[in-house]
């Protein structure tokens, strides 16, 4: 796909503000709705807001998938598979981590970063005040990506 400014401003700001802001505000909520059976919640809300920009909806809902996951102390996680980013800060992943009691909340993005013309990753988390914060390059593979969430989650402890 080529490049869209449109669509490149509507999925920066869902992936870096809409969705860790809501996941925050109403946590509950966003839970539930991941956790439906036959989740096609990302699909829906892509969908919407880019033809809501104006754009024509360039994805495929097989392009969008949902894992969830559980850490050995009880802490849960759900791995979001997006379309491919078509360009640099766009996320290939969102991963939500939450504890059942929502005393832990952290919302993680796999970003796309260049590096001399060659597309890599790194893994970002937003805060619940919108601070992001980079952890470092990472690959897009699920397994990778959920063990260096699993050691920042260690070392906060």
């Amino acid at each position: 796909m080529a490049f869209n400014r449109n669509i490149y401003n509507t999925r920066y700001d869902i992936e870096q503000k809409n969705l860790p802001a809501r996941f925050y505000e109403t946590p509950k909520d966003v839970i539930a709705s991941i956790l439906e059976p036959g989740n096609d919640t990302f699909y829906k809300l892509y969908k919407l807001l880019i033809e809501r920009a104006g754009e024509q909806f360039p994805y495929s809902k097989e392009q969008f998938a949902t894992h969830c996951f559980k850490y050995s102390d009880g802490t849960f996680g759900c791995f979001v598979t997006l379309p491919s980013p078509e360009s640099v800060m766009l996320c290939a992943h969102i991963v939500y981590i939450f504890k059942p009691d929502l005393s832990l909340l952290m919302y993680f993005t796999v970003e796309t970063d260049e590096f001399i013309g060659k597309k890599s990753y790194k893994l970002c988390s937003v805060s619940s005040s919108g601070k992001h914060t980079v952890h470092g390059s990472c690959s897009a593979q699920a397994s990778v990506i959920i063990g260096k969430i699993r050691q920042i989650l260690a070392d906060k402890q």
